[in-house]
């Protein structure tokens, strides 16, 4: 037992992790191994020392304009016009795919169109036949 646990105790330990940075817009970035963050009110500077030794230069840095993912306008767009208007997966997994998975897309099939939303009726419009062709194989609303 004493083995064991010596073992488990040379082996390396590592735990990878990345840093993200959420924006008040709601785009993100994600930090690389290495990249450094300072979070100030006002500017910051960079240092530079020449080889002379006896000149010193402070340039400010702007501020990043680099981001992962921007998330697309809405335009508080709600209800069917949000489901039209929002393109699956360009954002990767978050909690507005996720509310569209939910909410757009109720058979699964990965696109929001008649199949989501039409309620048959079974009454004889273009619509409902439409619906048929499409979403039932062609057969009637049973009711």
């Amino acid at each position: 037992m004493r083995t064991a646990l010596f073992l488990l105790l040379l082996l390396p330990l590592s735990a990878h992790s990345e840093t993200v940075i959420n924006y008040d817009d709601g785009s993100t970035l994600t930090l690389t191994d290495g990249e450094a963050v300072y979070v100030l009110k006002g500017k910051v500077y960079q240092h530079k020392s020449y080889q002379n030794g006896k000149t010193i230069q402070f340039k400010v840095i702007p501020p990043t304009k680099r981001r992962d993912h921007v998330p697309q306008p809405h335009d508080g767009l709600t209800g069917h016009e949000w489901c039209l208007a929002y393109v699956p997966w360009s954002e990767g997994l978050t909690f507005g795919m996720v509310q569209w998975q939910r909410a757009c897309d109720t058979n699964g099939d990965g696109v929001y169109d008649m199949c989501d939303y039409y309620e048959p009726t079974g009454s004889a419009t273009f619509e409902e036949l439409e619906w048929q062709d499409k979403c039932n194989d062609g057969e009637p609303w049973e009711g």
